[in-house]
C-alpha cells in the first residue's frame, strides 16, 4: 500500500511539473486580459485593465494594441476605452454542432416568422450566461429583434428561464452554482415555483426582464429529454399585426416541436 502511494503521489508530482513545463507568459497575459474585458460590458481603460489582472501598463499596451488589430476587442476612442468584441464568439459557432443547430432551425424559424410577423431568435446556455446564435426577422417594418451574439444571465431572460426549466438536474444546479459566484441573487422558493410551471405550462410567457412594454414568450428545444435551446421571440402588440400573445406562444411552441422533431431524426 505503501508503495501505490508513493508511486500515485510521484505520478502528481511529474503532472504538475509537466503542467508547468508548459506555459506561455503572452499567451497567457493575452487570455488575462479577454477574460477581465469580457466581465466588463462598459468597457476598461488601459490603467483599469492592467490593475485588474496584476499588470504594468508597459506589459500589456503591446498586447491591447495586437488585440484590437485581431478584432478581439475594439477601443472607443473619444473615452479610450476597450471593450472585447464577439470574435471569439463568432469563432465558437463555427464548431459542427452549432453550424449543424443553425442549420436545422433555420428554415423552421424563418417559416414561423413569415406566418407571424414577429422575429424570433435561437439562443444557448453558455456558462451562467444565454448567448444568441440565431435569429429570423418579422416582416414588419418595426418590432424588436435581438442580435446575434447578445449575451445576459439567465436569469434575466426568458430565454435563460425556459432553458434552466428544461434543463438536466446537473446543469440546472451548476449554472445555479456560477450565478451565486457571481453574486446574482436568487430566491429559492420563488425560483423553485417559476421552474415547476414554466416545465407544467411547456415554455414561458412573461413581462421582459430587461425592457418594459415587451413581453418574452419562450419555448424549449428538446433532444434527449432536455433542453440544448430556447426559441423565444420579444412580443410587443402593434395595431398592424392584431395576432395575440398567445397565438404567437402557440405558433411558438408548434414551431419548437417540429425543430426538435428534426433535429432527433438529423442526430
Amino acid at each position: 500500500m505503501a508503495q501505490k502511494k508513493v508511486r500515485k503521489q510521484t505520478a502528481s508530482a511529474r503532472k504538475v511539473v509537466e503542467v508547468r513545463r508548459y506555459t506561455a507568459p503572452a499567451l497567457e497575459k493575452g487570455l488575462d486580459i479577454l477574460e477581465f474585458l469580457a466581465e466588463h460590458h462598459d468597457g476598461c481603460t488601459l490603467a483599469e485593465v492592467a490593475s485588474g489582472i496584476g499588470r504594468t501598463k508597459g506589459e500589456i499596451f503591446r498586447m491591447l494594441a495586437v488585440l484590437e488589430t485581431r478584432r478581439y476587442v475594439e477601443r472607443e476612442r473619444e473615452l479610450d476605452r476597450y471593450r472585447v468584441t464577439d470574435k471569439l464568439f463568432r469563432l465558437g459557432l463555427r464548431q459542427p454542432r452549432y453550424r449543424a443547430l443553425v442549420q436545422v432551425t433555420a428554415p423552421f424559424m424563418e417559416g414561423f416568422s413569415e406566418a407571424t410577423r414577429y422575429p424570433c431568435h435561437l439562443a444557448i446556455a453558455t456558462g451562467s450566461q444565454i448567448a444568441v446564435i440565431a435569429r429570423a426577422e418579422g416582416s414588419d417594418l418595426v418590432g424588436v429583434s435581438v442580435r446575434v451574439g447578445y449575451r445576459q444571465p439567465l436569469i434575466d431572460t426568458g430565454s435563460g428561464m425556459c432553458l434552466l426549466a428544461f434543463m438536466s438536474e446537473h446543469g440546472r444546479k451548476r449554472a445555479l452554482d456560477m450565478l451565486r459566484e457571481e453574486k446574482r441573487r436568487i430566491q429559492p422558493a420563488k425560483f423553485e415555483a417559476d421552474m415547476k410551471k414554466i416545465r407544467k405550462d411547456g415554455g414561458l410567457i412573461e413581462q421582459s426582464r430587461i425592457m418594459e412594454g415587451v413581453w418574452d414568450i419562450s419555448c424549449p428545444i428538446m433532444v434527449a429529454g432536455e433542453a440544448i435551446a430556447a426559441l423565444t421571440v420579444p412580443y410587443v402588440r402593434l395595431k398592424t399585426n392584431a395576432i395575440s400573445r398567445e397565438a404567437v406562444a402557440r405558433s411558438l411552441s408548434e414551431t419548437a416541436g417540429r425543430i426538435s422533431v428534426a433535429l432527433r431524426d438529423a442526430a
